[in-house]
């Protein structure tokens, strides 16, 4: 300010200087120092603007990146895809993961880390992803993208190569899942995996109801973190039994000593056809080896709680040819049963009165499906009535074949005196190994009823001994009753305001009132809690469904029968825990029904009840009017109990 007064002053109060050259001077320097005094200001508020711009951009300071840890594996391979989010924003956001073809992607955690620098927090997260190839070729990730205040921010695409089976990519992976791991023998190049799995079966082809035992086998050569995790395959179409121990064993290959698991499953096509097995799982923790070796030195409090690096293996998927049993030689008794049985029959005593029981038990042992063995029909006898007592099952899988002995009781009352004759009990199945049909037979028991020695007494003279009936019946006529109660009477200082019926006249109302804003407030919850709502119906739609089965059983419609007992039961549960119908398997319920606090007791019936409608879909002539009786009520029980427990 000091040097622009100045010049001011002398140009104004000297007027020598107009006809002279100095005033151009003057001028010259005046105008130089005003044009800078501007540019000054202009600088100021640009700067100004520029702190501006630069904090607001500082605070949308939002990024994102991929990468993975390789760009070609083989099929049998697996990959880690990490998604870097960095800002210092506090909601960070979770990026959008697009649909990967070519590719099975699982979460395997992420990790984050908060930095304070210059009183500005930024944040970094983490997020990675295990990816399974699923064929071969050049496949495009991404891009990946997160959106935030309005905006867009994206990172990749990125090109994985994926080579056929078995082929060397890089050396840094150690596990895979090859379908065949004895062909590390033959080629010694080939790097040694620290983990890989397989499944197989011991035949392609069967026969309906023909075990075929399927067989996954866990390999490692280094310790793991935590017990893996282990999701078996899916095998519509069969019914499966599970055949313990777990087999435990050491195997070399291509030089590496592996310890061997092998989980084995029994599997019974319930009808002919091309199935297929779905693929397996296995989850494991191995050691980080980068973060244990790295040169951070704030790696090692990663290494203090480090849990290993996630490792997912799957295994490919086995089809398996299922044939129906031949026309051929098949018996008229035959019911479907498939192995190789012995049958006998006994009773518990041969001599009996009439009208009194007699306990018949018929054995059939052998190898094969022992849950899905028929009953063996007894031929009818005149002045004899035979009812089904029941069934029995003792079953083994040594050897990890499925075998045991099944037992039939039926009770047997004669209903005259004399000699009868039991059987012959009459039995069909086809061998698999011989491939044909086989038929077998029970010889005949005598069995001799004599003349009860007690004689049937009426009810009403057993009542009134001495009595003939005519008689009673008069005395019942002429019964007076005498009164035994008093007559109630009323003190004279009762007042009408104390009378009990005015007092709840009067309750009632605000009763009334509480009851309609209680129920205003369930039907609220049924309108907008799907999950309330849903329970809360699944016993009323079960019933409906319930009801239909017994006119189903009146038309004696055994598969359509069974299927609806099966709907439902497995409605009534989905709805009563709010899952989705189509998602639930029998696992799936088992699990949770068991986190809702239900008792073993209760999840085994119901287990029992799917596998009986289970075997009435492929082998419904084993069943008749009493079977379906019996699984009406039990369906109906079953869901009673569960209904007390909600």
């Amino acid at each position: 300010m000091v040097k622009s007064q100045i010049p001011s002053t002398k140009f104004q109060t000297n007027p020598n200087y107009q006809n002279s050259n100095e005033p151009n001077r003057f001028c010259f320097g005046h105008s130089i120092i005003g044009i800078w005094n501007l540019f000054g200001v202009w600088n100021l508020v640009f700067g100004i603007l520029l702190l501006c711009i630069n904090s607001l951009s500082y605070a949308d300071d939002v990024s994102i990146s991929a990468s993975v840890d390789r760009q070609e594996i083989s099929l049998d391979d697996q990959l880690t895809l990490t998604i870097t989010v960095n800002g210092n924003i506090s909601n960070m956001p979770q990026p959008k993961i697009p649909v990967m073809n070519g590719f099975t992607a699982y979460s395997s955690g992420r990790s984050q880390n908060i930095s304070i620098i210059n009183g500005k927090v930024a944040s970094t997260i983490s997020f990675n992803y295990i990816l399974m190839p699923n064929n071969e070729g050049t496949h495009t990730l991404g891009p990946f993208t997160i959106e935030y205040n309005g905006k867009t921010y994206s990172a990749g695409p990125i090109e994985v190569k994926v080579t056929p089976r078995g082929t060397v990519s890089q050396p840094a992976p150690s596990y895979g899942s090859p379908s065949q791991p004895q062909t590390y023998q033959e080629d010694s190049r080939r790097p040694a995996k620290e983990l890989f799995i397989e499944t197989y079966v011991d035949k392609l082809r069967a026969y309906v109801n023909e075990q075929i035992a399927l067989t996954f086998a866990f390999y490692q050569s280094v310790d793991l973190f935590q017990n893996p995790v282990y999701n078996p395959p899916s095998v519509t179409g069969f019914w499966s039994e599970d055949m313990p121990p777990q087999k435990k064993y050491y195997k070399v290959i291509n030089g590496t000593r592996y310890l061997v698991t092998e989980i084995k499953t029994a599997l019974f096509a319930t009808s002919p056809g091309e199935f297929t097995i779905g693929p397996a799982r296995l989850e494991a923790s191995v050691e980080d080896m980068e973060k244990i070796f790295s040169r951070s030195p704030f790696d090692v409090f990663d290494n203090m709680f480090n849990r290993g690096k996630p490792v997912i293996l799957t295994t490919e998927i086995i089809k398996v040819e299922i044939v129906p049993l031949p026309e051929e030689g098949k018996p008229e008794n035959f019911k479907g049963d498939v192995g190789n049985y012995n049958i006998t029959a006994e009773v518990d005593k041969n001599s009996v009165e009439e009208n009194q029981p007699v306990s018949l038990k018929v054995k059939i042992r052998g190898r094969g499906n022992i849950k899905t063995i028929s009953s063996p029909q007894v031929p009818e006898m005149g002045d004899v009535k035979v009812y089904d007592s029941g069934s029995s099952e003792n079953m083994s899988k040594a050897d990890y074949i499925v075998q045991g002995e099944k037992t039939f009781e039926k009770v047997i009352i004669p209903k005259r005196p004399g000699t009868f004759t039991i059987g012959p009990v009459e039995y069909s199945y086809f061998d698999p190994g011989m491939r044909k049909y086989v038929e077998k037979k029970v010889e005949p028991i005598n069995l001799t009823a004599i003349k009860s020695k007690e004689q049937l007494v009426p009810e009403s003279t057993a009542l009134f001994p001495g009595l003939t009936k005519e008689e009673i019946k008069l005395f019942k006529k002429d019964v007076a009753y005498i009164k035994t109660s008093t007559p109630s009477f009323k003190p004279q200082d009762s007042f009408f305001y104390k009378n009990k019926i005015f007092i709840a006249l009067n309750i009632f109302p605000l009763v009334l009132l509480v009851f309609l804003y209680i129920y205003e407030l369930h039907r609220e919850r049924l309108r907008t809690d799907i999950g309330y709502a849903r329970s809360r119906r699944a016993k009323r739609a079960a019933t409906k469904r319930l009801k239909a089965a017994r006119n189903i059983l009146s038309k004696g419609d055994i598969k359509a029968f069974y299927a609806e007992i099966h709907r439902a039961a497995i409605e009534y549960v989905a709805d009563k825990l709010n899952i989705p119908h189509a998602s639930i398997t029998k696992d799936v319920l088992e699990s949770k029904l068991e986190e809702k606090g239900y008792s073993r007791e209760n999840i085994n019936r119901l287990k029992e009840l799917f596998d009986v409608c289970d075997m009435a879909r492929f082998a419904s002539g084993k069943f008749n009017r009493g079977d379906m009786q019996r699984s009406l009520e039990e369906a109906s029980e079953v869901i009673t109990e569960l209904e007390k427990r909600a």
